[in-house]
C-alpha cells in the first residue's frame, strides 16, 4: 500500500473513496456536492437506485469541509441518517436536504451515500492511541449484542471498552472480532504513518469487516511527548514482573493468582486505582504489609509466610489475591485440602471476574453460614471428596462458633478493648510544639506505632467479625427464618458514629451545639482518609452550610417469637451449640456498630500524622501537593541515619521522580483484574454488578465529588457520585440527597452500611464504564427493586 505521511486529506467520502481503490473493505461509496444537488438532484436519485440497487437501506451521512481535518474533527457535529429505504424517495430526499441544511453556505461540502450494513456482529469506534494522553493503546469501544453500526458513536447504548497495547501479539487475543479490527488498523497505520486516528468499523453477519470512516485525532497535540517510549519501555519490567507472581510460591497453596483492584481490602475503593506515593505507602505500613493476615491469625485462620497482601505496578495498586485466599483458610486444615480450595477459588474467578468485589461473598467461604454445603457444592461440585468436606466444614464451622461466642477471649471483645485503649491515648495526647524535621518525624512514628497496635490491628479484626455477621444474616434470609425487610429495619434500630455524626450535625443548625464542639469530635474526618490533599472538615470552610435533614430515628427491633424459635433451631441444626438467636443478633450488631466506631476512632489518628507530615513539609519549603509525592519511609528516613546532602535538595529530587513515575503510572492502561501476563496487553474496561441497596425507584440529577472538592455544592435531591467512600463523607447524608452511586466498594463497604441505615437507595461499586456514563449524562435512575442503574440523557 502507498503510504499517506503529509496527513489525511480530503473528506470523509474522499476519505473512504482513496481507500477503496486502496483495497480496504468498504460499503460502497457515493458521494456528491451540495451544488450538485441544487443543480442536478433527478440524476442523483437515479444513480443511487441504480448504484445501490442490491442494498434495501441506506446510510445518508454528512461529508462537510470542515469535517475530520487534522485540526478538528467536527464530529456530530452535522447530520446524518441511517436506514433509509432505497425505495422511499421522498424519504430519500428528505435525509439528503437535512443533511444540507446541517451544513454552512458552502455549497462544496459533500453528501455521502452508503449501504447500510445489517444485523453487525460487531461495530464500534477505534482510537489508535489513548484520547486523554496519547499512551500507545488502541482504545476500542464496541457493540456485540444490539446488530446496529451507530450505537457507540450515538451514545445511547451500553457499550464495552477495551485497551489494547500497541504492540499486542495475536496470541494475547480470546476474541477473533477484536484481531480483525486490529488487522485492520494495522493496515490503516501502515498508510497514515504516525498519525494518531479514529476509526470507525462493522463487522457484518457474514464476519467480514468494513471500514466506515477514519479521521485523526485532534487532541494530539495535548499528549505528553515521550508517553510512547515511557510505557514502552516499563511494560517489558512488568511482564516480567506478573510473570513471575503468577508462579507457585513457597508455603503459598495455589498454583498461579490473580491481581485485582478490588478484593479484600480494596484499594481502588480506598487509596484510589492511583494513589499519590503517601497515601499508598500509608496504606501499606497500616494495613497490607502484616496487620491484615496478623488479624485473621488471632481469629483462627492460618498462620501465613510473611508476605504482603498489596502490590503496586508502577504506581497502580493490586491486592495478590493467592495470598488473599490462602489467609481464609481455617488453621489447622490438611494442606492437600487447602490447596485444593485455592486453586478452586482462583480458576472461579478468572471464569467470573465480575466477581471480583464479592469475593467474600460469591468466592471464598470465609466463614460458615446456613447456606454453607449447598453453595459449596453448587460452586465447586466435586472437588472434595464427602472426607474432605466435612473437615473443611468442621474447621470453618469451628472459627465461626468462636467468633460468635460472648466469652472475654473472644477477638471481637478483645479488639473492641482495643479500640478504647487508643481512645483514652487520644484523650491525653499531647500536641507538642516541634520545629525540627527529626522531631516531627519521631512522633509521627510514634503516633503510627499506636494507630496500628490499638488502631488499624482491632479495626481489621472487627471488620472481619462484620464479615461474618453479613454472611450469617444472608444465609438466615436464603433459609427464610428472617426477611430482608425485617433485617432492613434490624439494621435501622442501632446508631452508629454515621447517625451520632447527623445528629450532632443537626443540633449545630438548630443552636444546640457549637461548631467548635462538633469539630473538636469529627473535625478529623477527610473523604479519602489516607491522603494528604483531602481537606478535613476542620478544613472546610463551607461545611455548616445549607439545610440538614431532620436525623433519622432509631427504630426498635425484636425477634418475633417465630423468628426466635425458628432461628434456634436453625442455629442447633447447624452446629451452633449453645448460641442462640438473641446471641446472633446481639453479635451482628456489635461487630457492624463496632467496626464504625473502630474506623472512626483510627482515623482521627492518621489524620494526625498527616497534619504533622504537612508541618515537616513546610519547614522544608514544601506544600502539600509535593509531599503526598514522597513516601512514608522517605519522611521516616532521617530517623535511621543523618541525611548526606542538603535536606531539600535532596527531598527535591526524590519528588521530581516520584512525579514522573506518577505520570507514567496514569498512562498504564490495566486491568482491573489480571489473570496473566496477556491482561497486561489486551485490557477490558470493568463493568461491575452493582450492590444495590434498599428497594426504591429514583430519578434524580447528579452531583460528582471528588476527595479534593473544596466547596460543596447543593446536594439536595440530587444523586451523589463518588470513587470510593470512607468517613469522611459522611457530612453527604447530612445534606437530604436523594440517592448515592459509587465506583468502587462492596455490598458489605462503609457506605453500603451507611445506606441501609438511612434507608437510602444506592448502587455500591458499579465499576468503571457505567459510573462515567452516568456522570456524563447528568441524570440517572436508580432502581434498587429491580436492580437497575442507567444514565437518562434529557437532551
Amino acid at each position: 500500500m502507498t503510504s499517506n505521511n503529509t496527513g489525511i486529506k480530503g473528506t470523509k467520502a474522499e476519505t473512504l473513496s482513496f481507500l477503496t481503490e486502496m483495497g480496504f473493505p468498504i460499503p460502497k461509496v457515493y458521494y456528491f456536492s451540495v451544488e450538485d444537488w441544487q443543480q442536478n438532484s433527478r440524476n442523483i436519485l437515479n444513480h443511487i437506485k441504480e448504484h445501490y440497487h442490491e442494498s434495501q437501506y441506506l446510510a445518508i451521512r454528512s461529508s462537510a469541509l470542515a469535517e475530520d481535518s487534522m485540526l478538528q474533527s467536527m464530529a456530530g457535529a452535522f447530520d446524518s441518517f441511517l436506514n433509509i429505504d432505497r425505495n422511499n424517495e421522498k424519504a430519500i430526499i428528505n435525509a439528503i436536504s437535512n443533511v444540507v441544511k446541517s451544513y454552512d453556505d458552502n455549497v462544496k461540502n459533500q453528501v455521502l451515500i452508503q449501504p447500510m450494513i445489517r444485523d453487525s456482529v460487531m461495530s464500534g469506534v477505534i482510537m489508535t492511541k489513548a484520547l486523554d494522553d496519547g499512551s500507545p493503546y488502541y482504545v476500542i469501544n464496541y457493540d456485540d449484542s444490539s446488530g446496529e453500526t451507530d450505537t457507540v458513536t450515538n451514545g445511547l447504548s451500553i457499550n464495552k471498552t477495551v485497551y489494547i497495547y500497541n504492540g499486542v501479539k495475536e496470541d494475547d487475543f480470546d476474541s477473533p472480532y477484536l484481531v480483525s479490527a486490529i488487522n485492520l488498523v494495522l493496515k490503516l497505520e501502515s498508510v497514515y504513518k504516525g498519525i494518531p486516528l479514529d476509526i470507525e468499523f462493522a463487522i457484518d453477519k457474514f464476519e467480514q469487516i468494513q471500514l466506515l470512516q477514519v479521521r485523526p485525532i485532534t487532541t494530539s497535540e495535548n499528549w505528553q511527548h515521550d508517553v510512547n517510549a515511557l510505557v514502552s519501555t516499563r511494560i517489558k519490567y512488568l511482564d516480567d514482573y506478573v510473570g513471575k507472581l503468577m508462579k507457585p510460591r513457597p508455603n503459598l497453596f495455589g498454583n498461579k493468582t490473580l491481581l485485582g483492584l478490588m478484593p479484600d481490602w480494596n484499594p481502588a475503593e480506598m487509596i484510589g486505582v492511583i494513589p499519590h506515593p503517601l497515601s499508598m505507602s500509608l496504606y501499606r505500613e497500616l494495613i497490607t504489609k502484616s496487620t491484615w493476615r496478623i488479624a485473621r491469625e488471632k481469629m483462627g485462620y492460618r498462620k501465613m509466610p510473611n508476605v504482603e497482601l498489596m502490590i503496586s505496578l508502577f504506581g497502580r495498586t493490586y491486592i495478590d489475591v493467592r495470598n488473599s485466599m490462602n489467609s481464609f483458610i481455617p488453621e489447622g486444615l490438611d494442606a492437600t485440602i487447602s490447596d485444593k480450595l485455592v486453586n478452586a477459588y482462583i480458576k472461579r474467578l478468572e471464569k467470573n471476574p465480575h466477581l471480583a468485589d464479592k469475593i467474600e461473598f460469591d468466592v471464598v467461604p470465609t466463614a460458615y453460614d446456613f447456606k454453607f454445603e449447598d453453595n459449596f457444592q453448587k460452586r465447586y461440585p466435586g472437588l472434595l471428596t464427602r472426607n474432605e468436606l466435612l473437615k473443611f466444614k468442621s474447621a470453618i464451622r469451628s472459627l465461626t462458633r468462636q467468633a460468635i461466642k460472648n466469652t472475654p477471649d473472644n477477638s471481637l471483645n478483645i479488639a473492641l478493648k482495643n479500640i478504647e485503649k487508643l481512645v483514652r491515648l487520644q484523650s491525653i495526647m499531647d500536641k507538642p510544639e516541634l520545629d525540627d524535621p527529626f522531631s516531627l518525624s519521631d512522633y509521627a512514628n510514634t503516633l503510627l506505632g499506636e494507630c496500628k497496635r490499638y488502631g488499624t490491628l482491632p479495626f481489621a479484626i472487627i471488620a472481619r467479625h462484620a464479615f461474618i455477621a453479613e454472611t450469617l444474616i444472608r444465609s438466615a434470609i436464603e433459609r427464610e427464618v428472617i426477611t430482608k425487610d425485617r433485617i432492613a429495619l434490624f439494621r435501622r434500630s442501632f446508631k452508629t458514629v454515621a447517625g451520632e455524626l447527623s445528629e450532632d450535625f443537626y443540633k449545630v443548625h438548630s443552636g444546640k451545639m457549637s461548631q467548635e464542639d462538633f469539630l473538636n469530635i469529627y473535625g478529623h474526618l477527610r473523604p479519602s482518609s489516607y491522603d494528604i490533599l483531602s481537606p478535613r472538615y476542620h478544613d472546610r470552610q463551607d461545611l455548616f452550610e445549607g439545610d440538614p435533614i431532620t436525623p433519622v430515628p432509631i427504630t426498635t427491633f425484636q425477634l418475633t417469637e417465630k423468628e426466635r424459635d425458628d432461628l434456634d433451631i436453625l442455629l442447633a441444626e447447624e452446629g451452633f451449640d449453645l448460641i442462640s438467636a438473641d446471641d446472633l443478633i446481639e453479635y451482628a450488631r456489635k461487630a457492624i456498630v463496632g467496626r464504625e466506631y473502630a474506623k472512626f476512632i483510627f482515623t482521627k489518628h492518621l489524620s494526625s500524622v498527616l497534619e504533622i507530615i504537612a508541618s515537616w513539609g513546610k519547614i522544608h519549603g514544601f506544600n502539600r501537593e509535593q509531599m503526598a509525592m514522597l513516601t512514608l519511609d522517605e519522611i521516616k528516613s532521617i530517623l535511621f541515619s543523618p541525611l548526606t546532602k542538603k535536606d531539600k535538595k535532596y527531598y527535591i529530587k526524590k519528588i521530581d521522580k516520584a512525579l514522573k513515575r506518577y505520570a507514567v503510572g496514569s498512562s498504564f492502561k490495566l486491568s482491573y483484574l489480571i489473570r496473566s501476563k496477556r491482561d497486561l496487553y489486551v485490557v477490558p474496561q470493568q463493568r461491575s454488578s452493582p450492590n444495590f441497596i434498599g428497594n426504591r425507584r429514583i430519578e434524580a440529577p447528579i452531583v460528582l465529588l471528588d476527595p479534593y472538592t473544596n466547596e460543596i455544592p447543593d446536594l439536595q435531591n440530587k444523586i451523589v457520585c463518588i470513587e470510593g467512600a470512607d468517613p469522611g463523607y459522611d457530612w453527604i447524608f447530612s445534606r437530604n440527597i436523594a440517592g448515592l452511586v459509587t465506583k468502587y466498594g462492596g455490598a458489605n463497604s462503609h457506605m453500603a452500611i451507611r445506606c441501609a441505615e438511612y434507608n437510602l437507595p444506592a448502587a455500591i461499586g458499579c465499576g468503571e464504564q457505567p459510573f462515567e456514563r452516568i456522570i456524563s449524562a447528568g441524570h440517572c435512575l436508580l432502581d434498587c427493586q429491580r436492580n437497575q442503574l442507567e444514565p437518562i440523557n434529557l437532551i
